[in-house]
């Protein structure tokens, strides 16, 4: 079953089951991806996005320009796209094209999802209202209700404080009132947090809050599902780095078994329907599998992972370049791999660990 509950998802992700099995009759791509600009006023030492070796987040040299970045949602958008996910590269609001993008996306008729750090919203209340009346879902980072890991594993010290603030204005503002939600929490299992995330998990429930719980994506700073990202650490003493390290160690079977009932209790008791096949610790389905990942520099990818493990490894996924005269859209008509995983759509992660797989713990 991948039908989705609309109290366990965002506006944005939320499609019934005719409209999915439309898209994939008709190779629709629902719900693709795009990055803007690398920069960021965070330097986390988890980033997915970044190259491991980094030791923070600056712009590139062969970024998209802004005619680039409109071509290719404009390219989505021909092939059936409803929900445009704006998910890095860097922190989205402070590109400078950013409200430019938003407002095309919204005047295609379509819905953006935008994952941020909330830190401009901190200091430009403003532009919250500027979402909230062009139909944007938010979805903000929070790891942590701890101030001090919170600010150690996203490289800054006072960011916990400027999250709390931004997350009650998001409320304030009107984002939760809806259902499907317009607000959502982005939260990464690790080491360091795993025992609060259940507290995390509770409070976005009690207030229509879409958690969005999930572990490490392979590729960047936690390449192959591990911390890499040492090099992000310069910027702290060599005890808080040392206790950030020890922080973003993955989580283990045990972990993941302990966490994912706790969660399914929590969800139990409010009535919150989960998937039989889910892709995130709260046990909704993900729909960004239909739909492709153009990146800042314009690679085309299947899914903001970028890489799947195999049996002999990881793999890259990279499908091509809209520099080359790629378009997504062609891609995602004519692409085998990608023609099998739309007919073999179950709601699941075919790139992160399967959080369906009822691993025992360990008993090492």
């Amino acid at each position: 079953m991948r039908t989705q509950n609309i109290e366990n998802t965002i506006t944005g992700w939320f499609f019934s089951d005719d409209e999915i099995e439309m898209a994939i009759s008709n190779n629709w791509m629902l719900n693709p991806s795009i990055d803007l600009a690398n920069p960021c006023n965070l330097n986390c030492a988890y980033c997915y996005i970044e190259e491991k070796e980094s030791t923070r987040k600056i712009r590139l040299p062969n970024e998209l320009s802004h005619t680039e970045i409109i071509w290719t949602i404009e390219d989505m958008h021909t092939c059936g796209a409803k929900t445009i996910n704006i998910v890095g590269a860097g922190e989205p609001t402070i590109d400078p094209r950013f409200e430019q993008i938003i407002q095309r996306i919204f005047d295609l008729g379509m819905t953006t999802v935008l994952f941020t750090n909330g830190i401009r919203f901190y200091y430009e209340p403003s532009l919250l209202n500027f979402l909230y009346e062009r139909n944007v879902s938010v979805v903000l980072k929070l790891n942590s209700i701890s101030t001090e890991t919170q600010d150690l594993v996203a490289g800054q010290r006072g960011y916990a404080r400027k999250r709390d603030e931004v997350l009650e204005r998001l409320i304030d503002t009107g984002f939760a009132i809806p259902k499907p939600t317009r607000l959502g929490v982005d939260v990464i299992a690790f080491k360091g947090n795993v025992e609060e995330i259940p507290v995390i998990h509770k409070m976005c429930r009690s207030q229509n809050i879409f958690p969005i719980i999930g572990e490490y994506i392979p590729t960047g700073r936690t390449e192959n599902g591990a911390f890499q990202g040492h090099n992000a650490l310069g910027g702290f003493s060599d005890a808080e780095s040392r206790r950030t390290a020890e922080l973003l160690l993955p989580i283990d079977s045990t972990d993941r078994l302990v966490l994912l009932r706790s969660i399914e209790d929590i969800d139990n008791r409010f009535g919150i329907k989960r998937s039989s096949n889910f892709a995130y610790f709260g046990g909704s389905i993900c729909t960004q599998v239909l739909g492709l990942y153009v990146d800042i520099q314009g690679n085309i990818w299947p899914c903001v992972a970028r890489q799947k493990k195999t049996e002999k490894g990881f793999v890259s996924g990279w499908l091509g370049n809209i520099r080359n005269g790629d378009r997504p859209s062609e891609i995602w008509r004519n692409n085998l791999y990608l023609r099998s995983i739309r007919e073999s759509f179950t709601g699941g992660c075919q790139f992160k660990h399967a959080l369906t797989t009822r691993h025992e713990p360990s008993r090492a």
